[in-house]
């Protein structure tokens, strides 16, 4: 069984999935700080389940992009956990546990991620041949240019992420072979994240607890504005 725990976003979701099917799932999409939600969720998910932490083989846990406030918490209880209970940790990235949403889909996959200032963080998947695998390492690009982009690609393109609902719907008219994700499949959900998980485990792909680190490509708002402020002073 893995422990999957996803913090990235405005979503806190914690699941607990075996070989064969998803046991349980928390997922709540609301303003809460995770550091108020995510232990007694997690707390409360082995309750419904009835599943005891010994059987548990290993925690996958989103390490970004996303919010630098939410992945630093997750990443810092799947790192608690696993170091108290001796078992792997598994970080999986933040597009990759959006992908694995889709299972043999003729469409690109492309996660788009806010990265502030009209940009966004963008993640290509194929699920063509089974789950989802990496086409592209992560960019940081605007908006437009990425919908430019896709307006040239020859495969029609599903989109997910959180741009959707903050600066597309309504906003932005999409190009003909770009459709979005249904609501249920746009934001990342921790049973993804330890479906990933158990295929990096089954592998032998295994963090470091000690060493294992979010994924930000970028600095932090407030890292740019202590930088900006102390160059003025």
């Amino acid at each position: 069984m893995i422990l999957g725990i996803e913090t990235s976003s405005q979503v806190s979701s914690v699941a607990i999935v075996s070989e064969s099917r998803v046991l349980g799932e928390i997922s709540i999409h609301t303003r809460f700080s995770h550091s108020a939600t995510l232990i007694e969720n997690i707390a409360q998910l082995f309750k419904i389940t009835e599943v005891n932490r010994e059987n548990l083989k290993a925690i996958a846990v989103s390490i970004g992009p996303g919010s630098f406030t939410g992945l630093r918490i997750g990443l810092a209880t799947a790192k608690s956990l696993a170091y108290a209970w001796k078992i792997p940790i598994l970080g999986i990235p933040t597009t990759e546990t959006l992908a694995f949403h889709f299972f043999k889909t003729d469409s690109e996959l492309w996660q788009l991620i806010d990265a502030q200032k009209n940009s966004a963080y963008l993640g290509k998947f194929d699920a063509a041949q089974g789950f989802p695998k990496l086409i592209d390492e992560i960019k940081i690009l605007p908006i437009k240019e990425i919908l430019d982009r896709a307006e040239k690609t020859d495969r029609s393109i599903i989109l997910q992420g959180d741009i959707i609902e903050k600066k597309i719907l309504g906003k932005i008219d999409l190009p003909s072979n770009v459709s979005i994700a249904p609501i249920h499949l746009r934001m990342p959900r921790a049973a993804c994240a330890a479906i990933a998980g158990r295929i990096r485990f089954d592998a032998g792909k295994i963090d470091s607890v000690m060493n294992l680190e979010p994924l930000y490509l970028r600095r932090s708002e407030a890292e740019e504005l202590f930088d900006r402020r102390k160059h003025e002073s």
